[in-house]
């Protein structure tokens, strides 16, 4: 495996370059970004380990742009004494970073082989991630959508429900920062590390002026909040559409998944639901989704050309799961314009 390691620490670059090259790995080094896109225009690694706090160009924008040009998969390693804080990783996540981990310290510290374990596991997994390669986007590059508004719209939706997994902070911001006030409550199953929710949390709230909240069992959701599966549980409804939370096996090797999320909306709520796949390693989601498009529910998907990584989208598609494949941008878009349809001329909700 080919590592690029990007960190203006010598003695940093010095010690992971020594792990990794005990493991047989082919190891290069860039002290900061500048000159680890100079290095990139002649070398392709398998991945690369980011630094954030770098003179010049940080490791925030430096892996922006490495996702611009090259598609290649970034794991930020920092120093930060609190990596799952929100400045650190939220931050990365938003860049398009693939996980964010400790940096190993020195060989002495009690937690140094910790360390270096999780950071060959993850970079021996994230280097099969396929990346797509991230383009700017505006909203000339959203389609009209009406004769989708109009099929939602009729289906008088009551609730919608969100999946993604890696890349989807990316795209969970260019939905969120165009989403208007919406008429019905939102769920979300965000694949992310233990740990870190309440700073996706606290994150997401900085997007959207809708209330972001995690979800408790036997709560009723209530219209233009956001609301999360929590750590280690999977998400679903009962009967009368109050909040399920189940610890049963993994699905697809994730807790929560975004299956179950799907099969319970569609069993709970059918067509009057609308269902979204976003970025994501991986199928979880599809058969969900699919078994919400059976059910005459607005099915959306994110176009695999605008997710960092397609898996999850191309695998909804794959099974036929989608009504409509949009960017982040448009998806918001057909909300927007379904929402404004449900509400009446004077301000009031139409199905009141």
């Amino acid at each position: 495996m080919r590592v690029l390691i990007v960190d203006d620490s010598s003695v940093s670059r010095m010690l992971v370059r020594a792990v990794l090259e005990g493991e047989g790995y082919e190891v290069r080094e860039a002290q900061d970004g500048d000159e680890a896109l100079r290095l990139l225009a002649a070398y392709t690694p398998d991945i690369i380990t980011m630094d954030v706090h770098m003179p010049g160009m940080d490791g925030y924008e430096t892996t922006a742009r490495i996702l611009e040009l090259y598609a290649l998969p970034v794991v930020i390693v920092t120093a930060s004494v609190d990596h799952f804080a929100s400045s650190t990783a939220m931050r990365a996540l938003e860049a398009g970073a693939l996980a964010v981990l400790e940096k190993p310290t020195s060989p002495t510290s009690l937690d140094f082989a910790d360390c270096v374990d999780e950071l060959l596991r993850t970079l021996r997994s994230m280097s099969q991630v396929k990346i797509v390669r991230r383009k700017r986007r505006t909203p000339e590059d959203v389609g009209e959508a009406s004769p989708l508004v109009t099929f939602g719209a009729e289906c008088d939706p009551q609730l919608v429900a969100i999946a993604a997994s890696a890349g989807g902070p990316l795209a969970l911001k260019a939905f969120l920062q165009r989403l208007e006030p919406q008429p019905w409550p939102l769920v979300l199953v965000q694949h992310i590390a233990p740990g870190f929710l309440p700073s996706f949390r606290d994150w997401l709230a900085t997007l959207t002026g809708m209330q972001v909240q995690v979800a408790e069992q036997g709560r009723r959701l209530v219209a233009n909040n956001l609301y999360l599966a929590p750590d280690a549980h999977h998400l679903g409804f009962s009967a009368d559409r109050r909040v399920v939370l189940d610890s049963s096996p993994p699905e697809e090797h994730v807790r929560p998944a975004a299956n179950h999320l799907f099969r319970s909306v569609a069993k709970c709520f059918g067509k009057r639901a609308i269902g979204i796949q976003m970025s994501g390693m991986g199928r979880d989601g599809a058969q969900g989704l699919a078994e919400l498009h059976r059910c005459g529910a607005l099915t959306l998907v994110q176009e695999p050309s605008s997710a960092v990584i397609d898996s999850m989208p191309r695998a909804a598609i794959a099974l036929q799961a989608a009504r409509q494949v949009l960017p982040p941008e448009g998806i918001a878009q057909v909300l927007n314009a379904i929402a404004a349809r449900m509400v009446a001329p004077n301000g009031s909700d139409r199905r009141e």
